[in-house]
């Protein structure tokens, strides 16, 4: 057979040649042939020196920041900020559109230029919120509350301890470590009082005055305000061997994380400058 290609082949192969079409509206495409009078489309765009639009997710945790790009980025007429908040969940995430859906003569809009911001937990809110309800030996509570005491919030007024207070309750627990517990007896003052005795002697006995009830103020977010939490102290003494565990337990930190969301909320409808909905975009 003939290898040899004829004339008019060889100008029909010149015709199926790769090309590249410019558009006023679009990026250029490329026109690759394969073969049996088909072509493969391919965008241009990342040839160019710049997109033709704005696109992409930018993931942001601090809420000046999720502001100050919804500000620079978002408009009236084409960005929705979208609230999806679950209070049960401990969830609170916002999602702005810079090219969402408009009521103009525009319309469509291809909703994928965003901003997301998800805030994070604090540490120290972790560290409350994880020992909350956990038993611990008196010791090891007395190294937590030492190792925490910058975020004791009680004072005077509040009839609630103060972090030097505290400290000194930690000093004691740290001396009576070998004793064994007997009765305990509430105090008129609000306190706990505990009768001890020796770990080997029950002629050397003492007291321990406990407080029932204590205050934090921690972060629930980072970057965020500080709030107020209080705190029951718990304790139970083995009748048998007259060990003692104690245990905290946060007052209602549902609702003040709740408070807290609420604020955010506020702060990024009174300064986005953009429509809020609640809701998540799809």
């Amino acid at each position: 057979m003939d290898q040899k290609l004829t004339e008019a082949e060889a100008i029909a192969q010149l015709v199926v040649s790769p090309s590249v079409e410019f558009y006023d509206d679009m990026p250029p495409l490329a026109f690759v042939p394969e073969g049996n009078g088909k072509y493969e489309m391919h965008s241009m765009e990342q040839h160019l020196f710049s997109p033709r639009r704005k696109k992409g997710t930018v993931k942001l945790h601090e809420l000046a920041s999720f502001i100050d790009v919804v500000k620079k980025q978002g408009s009236l007429t084409s960005t929705n900020i979208y609230l999806d908040v679950d209070y049960a969940q401990s969830r609170i995430q916002a999602t702005a559109v810079f090219n969402d859906h408009t009521d103009n003569a525009v319309g469509a809009g291809w909703r994928d230029h965003r901003a997301t911001y998800l805030p994070r937990f604090s540490e120290e809110w972790h560290r409350w919120i994880n020992t909350s309800g956990k038993q611990m030996a008196q010791v090891e509570l007395a190294h937590f509350l030492e190792r925490n005491i910058a975020d004791i919030a009680g004072n005077s007024e509040s009839k609630l301890p103060s972090g030097s207070e505290v400290l000194t309750f930690v000093s004691k627990l740290e001396e009576t470590r070998k004793v064994k517990y007997g009765s305990a007896v509430n105090l008129q003052n609000g306190m706990v009082q505990f009768e001890f005795v020796e770990d080997g002697d029950s002629n050397t006995k003492g007291k321990l005055d406990m407080f029932r009830e204590f205050a934090i103020g921690v972060r629930p977010f980072q970057h965020g305000d500080a709030y107020q939490v209080k705190a029951f102290l718990r304790y139970r003494i083995d009748r048998n061997t007259g060990e003692i565990k104690f245990w905290f337990e946060l007052q209602r930190a549902d609702k003040v994380l709740e408070d807290a969301c609420k604020e955010m909320i506020e702060t990024i409808k009174s300064s986005a400058g953009v429509p809020v909905l609640f809701g998540t975009p799809e």
